[in-house]
């Protein structure tokens, strides 16, 4: 059997022929495999990408992590005591964010569920097999610092999703959404439609963004509830099993008195309020306006649409990702802090603003 020519044997393409192909210097194709973006222009990105392409050039990993000691890879680190936390619409949102913008400059992703002090325990003490971190929280606000803490020793780059870092910690950085701000725009909006009283629905288990709304309502609704014009009530409920929020919410609302809104802390328990509503006789925005927050997409699956307040949750994951390489390749220092901006998102589970509710308590079920 005769052996093929040395000259017709095939090569892989390497960073040098990607760089005569580009017309740019070895150093400069570095840069854009390893997300270094802040030395590269965006033509010369757009070049270097397409000569990629082109060739069909595939760095080398395992040369990669030898050379630079990296492992290129970035973990996302969840404490959450359900085991099913990915069913979590918000916490898919983030990885993916982090997922697709990693993919784009050769890194990998990571994600580890958390589901107590002793898995945490068991997790600092072994490799992670990444270069910087994320983490989501859930918990008190003591519970979660003492976990950032814990977290600090493996004295990697970490970012804080939906929180800020205790003092004691000032090179973790953080991305949040303004809950806040969103939870009382939300609540000035409501307000502005006659409402006395307001029944409020919050997880069960506690997240620093379900924290922050509530914070948010509590602003809006102080002056009105000292001058004696408003009532806010409170409940929690799990927001994990659907039918038991609805069951909570239904029992509440049956108990009386009824409230004018209902605000969901989160788009399920929005939407098991809408459900509870019905299940008691009311109807949706006529006798009880109803709210969720994030606005992720089954919320149109709500007859009404459930009304909310679109999340950023995707572009958190965005951001943590850019922030975390960042980080490790040196072109920015840790401890940056960035606050995304919330947004309404209409639905028809709020009455337009030109109509008060008209006196239905003959009507109502008691």
């Amino acid at each position: 059997m005769s052996k093929k020519p040395v000259a017709a044997r095939q090569t892989q393409p390497s960073l040098r022929h990607v760089a005569e192909r580009a017309n740019v210097s070895v150093m400069t194709v570095s840069n854009v495999i390893n997300g270094r973006m802040a030395r590269v222009g965006k033509e010369v990105a757009e070049r270097v990408r397409a000569a990629i392409d082109e060739l069909g050039y595939r760095p080398q990993r395992s040369g990669r992590s030898l050379r630079l000691q990296r492992e290129f890879a970035l973990g996302l680190t969840v404490m959450h005591p359900d085991r099913r936390f990915l069913d979590d619409p918000y916490i898919t949102q983030v990885a993916a964010g982090m997922s697709n913008h990693l993919a784009t400059i050769g890194y990998g992703l990571m994600v580890n569920g958390l589901q107590d002090r002793e898995a945490l325990a068991t997790f600092v003490g072994r490799s992670t097999g990444y270069d910087g971190f994320a983490v989501m929280v859930s918990g008190g606000r003591d519970e979660r610092v003492s976990t950032y803490r814990t977290l600090a020793q493996l004295n990697l780059p970490m970012l804080i999703v939906q929180d800020l870092p205790p003092e004691d910690l000032p090179a973790a950085s953080s991305v949040r959404q303004d809950d806040r701000g969103g939870a009382a725009a939300l609540t000035e909006d409501l307000l502005r439609r006659n409402v006395r009283r307001l029944l409020c629905v919050m997880p069960r288990q506690i997240w620093p963004g379900t924290e922050q709304r509530a914070a948010g309502i509590a602003d809006a609704t102080r002056a009105r509830i000292a001058e004696g014009q408003l009532t806010v009530d409170y409940l929690t409920s799990h927001e994990e099993d659907f039918e038991t929020s609805v069951e909570e919410i239904a029992l509440r609302l049956s108990q009386g008195p009824t409230p004018d809104a209902l605000m969901g802390g989160n788009d399920q328990l929005g939407l098991a309020a809408i459900q509870a509503c019905t299940r008691c006789g009311f109807e949706v925005p006529r006798d009880i306006m109803v709210t969720g927050f994030n606005a992720f997409w089954f919320r149109k699956f709500s007859t009404p649409v459930l009304s909310s307040v679109a999340s950023p949750a995707y572009e958190i994951g965005l951001e943590a990702a850019r922030m975390l390489v960042g980080t490790i390749n040196g072109e920015e220092p840790g401890g940056l802090h960035k606050l995304l901006p919330v947004h309404p998102a209409a639905g028809g589970s709020i009455r337009p603003i030109a109509e008060k509710r008209a006196d239905l308590e003959d009507d109502r079920p008691q």
